[in-house]
């Protein structure tokens, strides 16, 4: 079983994997349970778990999730990423359940084995002009509120330059007071990495302008999940 993102040495530490998305792609129980004693035994208590949903609407797929989440909550405080399109580029995705069904699943049946949610807005939604009158038309949007609702803390999460005029269209909408924080994207360095420092600083200055306590962390160094998990029952 391959689990991606795990570091390879020996002396990682809780802070690499605040930062690493841990992706459980095999089915095999064994090799999980195997894992889980391996990590427990480096002292982690928190674990950012990597949701495939295009993997989540198939039968297989569901039993898997339904097994694992609680399985990994009996030893770990967890966040979940709900990753919502395919990774196999060209493959095009026919749910059973969109993302919010998908999103209330998990509350609903796992809600006990975590606090935070990770919403990533879908990369080829980002082709698409969205007018400022129908911005709630936006799953991503739609999804955090009712994660909200439901008592769950929402991250934003793969946030890029290219969303800019999504979020300020956000930002005049009230919509981000329902967000925690918002995690810049920052694994595409050649491309943006020389503006990122000036979009983080635009855009504390807009949330700020509009009284957003949402707060901004790139992905190469957030700590926000500790943060976040620190008095939650």
């Amino acid at each position: 079983m391959k689990i991606d993102s795990i570091p390879k040495e020996d002396s990682f530490s809780q802070e690499l994997l605040d930062n690493e998305i841990i992706w459980f792609t095999a089915r095999n129980r064994r090799e999980v349970n195997l894992e889980i004693e391996k990590l427990k035994t480096y002292g982690f208590e928190t674990l950012r778990i990597g949701i495939d949903c295009a993997e989540f609407n198939t039968k297989k797929g569901s039993k898997w999730y339904d097994w694992l989440i609680p399985t990994l909550g009996q030893s770990f405080n967890l966040e979940l990423c709900f990753d919502n399109f395919s990774k196999t580029d060209g493959m095009s995705i026919c749910p059973k359940q969109a993302l919010p069904e998908i999103v209330e699943h998990f509350i609903f049946k796992h809600g006990k084995c975590f606090s935070v949610v990770e919403l990533w807005r879908n990369p080829s939604d980002r082709k698409k002009q969205d007018s400022v009158e129908n911005i709630f038309s936006d799953e991503v949007v739609f999804t955090t509120t009712w994660a909200k609702y439901l008592g769950k803390k929402v991250k934003l999460g793969k946030i890029r330059e290219a969303d800019f005029e999504w979020i300020t269209k956000l930002i005049s909408s009230q919509f981000l007071k329902n967000i925690e924080c918002l995690e810049v994207d920052k694994e595409e360095r050649d491309l943006w990495e020389t503006n990122t420092m000036f979009y983080e600083r635009t855009l504390r200055s807009l949330f700020h302008a509009k009284g957003v306590s949402a707060k901004i962390f790139p992905n190469e160094n957030s700590n926000m999940l500790n943060q976040l998990s620190k008095g939650i029952a």
